[in-house]
């Protein structure tokens, strides 16, 4: 019996949990798109199937990455319209934005 494709990203998502590396990292040695994986992550999290519509959940996913070589902040709409900023933004900011 063939793998979904969910089973196959559950899988990577595990892999990655145990690999130590960071999201970023791991999808780039693995050849896998960032924004593919944190869409199955955000289904992992949950425990949903995937469905794909565009109003299967009323929250905005909201990834900061705060490591200090890079300073980043990636806003997926529940339509996958992404906002991204290639910079520091502050935690005010941020609140203004969601808010």
């Amino acid at each position: 019996m063939q793998e979904s494709i969910q089973q196959r990203m559950f899988k990577c998502i595990s892999g990655w949990q145990q690999s130590g590396l960071t999201q970023k990292a791991w999808c780039e040695k693995n050849n896998v798109a960032y924004a593919t994986f944190h869409y199955w992550y955000k289904r992992y999290r949950s425990g949903k199937p995937a469905t794909g519509g565009p109003n299967d959940s009323g929250f905005v996913q909201l990834m900061v990455d705060t490591s200090p070589t890079s300073a980043w902040c990636e806003m997926v709409m529940t339509d996958g319209k992404k906002l991204v900023f290639h910079e520091a933004l502050s935690p005010e900011f941020l609140k203004v934005l969601i808010g």
